[in-house]
């Protein structure tokens, strides 16, 4: 069960998406339906007569209806972000029996939820994530994860997804990242007159449509429109990076909890900070990677049952002392956002470090 301080902030986080997500509704309906036609009309009805009268302070439906569109939006961002994350993988959910699917099936009945689908991704990148809404999650693991980690390690990372199920906070970060998306991508396409002078050739097909056919709409978007949706990615990128912060600590410790090996996913996520590589800074290539294991883009391709051989667990003597080396030497924050004062994940060195507490407490109160 996730910690009363985790819980209060997945609480406050819900509570400023579900507003965010309201007003982003109600600021398109009134932005469509009252801005662009009260400028539309009341400068033709200025140029005619010398004056307008004409109330912005309005909705174009009534606010039972607005309602009724806000309750529809935030639900069909329930059911399509669960398989919008999970659109580039293929293959039967929960039928595999291999070695990461006996696991994760042990760990989840240690942890009392129900057991997630797994899918293993054929793809060198070491990644690992967790998407899920209120009834089910899918856990998709990659077969350069499982090459990259020992038995414990790669146990200790999948405690650390089933954690992040038991703490219910995989379904509140599938939708965020989904609301990310689209609100990005608001912003992006009321950008579209801007774009068409700045770079013409690398406009899509798409909008050299909308241009030719739309030309007055998409330049009063641009004026008028787009700075009121400018504000919506970035309170919904700064709700989604805060959540992700608190989650990756109460996940590590609920992974120690679990597997009662703290040292194996402090091990594990050295060895990840070692082979993963700093991502791309462009909001919509990121906007999912909060919900990885370390912030990387997460990995989807076609299901695979063939696994690499999974090494034999490193003797606890020479984890701790790995750990240790690596905290005393050049240590790393592990892939970081250049420029971001509120990265997705914690550092690495301070999820290191936590562990290493837990670790020394299991030690003197086993």
């Amino acid at each position: 069960m996730p910690s009363t301080k985790l819980r209060a902030r997945i609480c406050a986080v819900l509570g400023v998406f579900v507003g965010i997500t309201a007003v982003f509704v109600l600021a398109l309906l009134w932005a469509y339906g009252v801005l662009l036609p009260g400028v539309v009309g009341g400068t033709i009805v200025f140029l005619q007569h010398g004056a307008v009268e004409f109330d912005l302070f309005q909705l174009p439906v009534s606010w039972g209806t607005a309602l009724v569109v806000i309750a529809g939006f935030l639900a069909a961002q329930t059911y399509y972000g669960y398989q919008r994350v999970l659109s580039g993988t293929s293959g039967t959910d929960g039928e595999g029996d291999h070695a990461v699917a006996r696991t994760v099936r042990r760990l989840a009945m240690s942890a009392d939820i129900p057991e997630p689908d797994v899918r293993v991704v054929a793809d060198e990148t070491a990644s690992c994530y967790t998407v899920g809404r209120f009834t089910d999650a899918t856990i998709v693991v990659t077969t350069g994860l499982v090459a990259s980690l020992d038995a414990d390690e790669l146990e200790a990372v999948l405690a650390h997804e089933i954690a992040h199920v038991a703490n219910r906070d995989v379904t509140l970060m599938t939708i965020t990242t989904l609301f990310l998306e689209i609100a990005d991508r608001a912003y992006h396409a009321a950008l579209l007159a801007r774009r068409a002078l700045a770079d013409p050739d690398a406009l899509s097909d798409g909008g050299r449509l909308a241009l030719y056919w739309f030309l007055p709409l998409v330049a009063l978007t641009y004026v008028f429109v787009a700075p009121i949706l400018w504000v919506f990615p970035t309170i919904a990128d700064w709700a989604t990076r805060t959540l992700s912060q608190s989650r990756e600590f109460a996940a590590d410790a609920g992974a120690a909890r679990i597997t009662g090996k703290p040292m194996a996913l402090a091990s594990a996520l050295v060895s990840l900070a070692g082979t993963t590589e700093t991502p791309a800074t462009d909001l919509r290539a990121t906007r999912t990677r909060a919900l990885c294991i370390v912030p990387t883009d997460p990995v989807t391709g076609e299901d695979t049952t063939s696994l690499p051989a999974i090494g034999r667990p490193m003797d606890a003597t020479r984890r701790r002392e790995h750990v240790r080396s690596w905290l005393e030497g050049e240590t790393p924050s592990g892939p970081r956002d250049p420029g971001d004062s509120t990265p997705t994940h914690p550092s690495v060195e301070a999820r290191v470090r936590q562990l290493t507490e837990l670790a020394a407490r299991l030690e003197v109160n086993p």
